[in-house]
């Protein structure tokens, strides 16, 4: 994600828009946890959390693709909470950085009851 001007280079690290997506994603209803989706980003998880092992992104020529990895809140409807993440996340990462976002792929990983 970089971008050339007279005055420079703008570069945006898939780390920045991963902090974004996991602070948008702790504000959405029915959302309990993110999950790691390796068993080796569960074990360094373990040692030092880190919410962005949780969250994907790749670059296409016709914008962003994430994939997010959740824990959802037991009870609630699985895929209008999923929409609802999907419809977050674009939402935050084109107003706030500006790129254009192709797909949010949403991996319901476990459920767990909300607190």
């Amino acid at each position: 994600m970089k971008e050339e001007s007279e005055l420079g280079r703008i570069e945006v690290l898939p780390s920045a828009i991963a902090t974004i997506i996991a602070q948008a994603l702790m504000q959405c209803y029915g959302v309990v946890g993110l999950a790691p989706h390796r068993m080796t980003d569960a074990v360094a998880n373990f040692f030092a959390p880190d919410a962005r092992r949780s969250i994907e992104i790749r670059e296409r020529p016709d914008g962003l693709v994430i994939d997010v990895y959740l824990i959802l809140a037991h009870g609630v409807r699985l895929i209008a909470v999923a929409r609802s993440v999907q419809h977050t996340i674009k939402y935050h990462v084109e107003k706030i950085v500006g790129l254009p976002v192709a797909e949010v792929n949403v991996h319901i990983q476990g459920l767990r009851p909300q607190r």
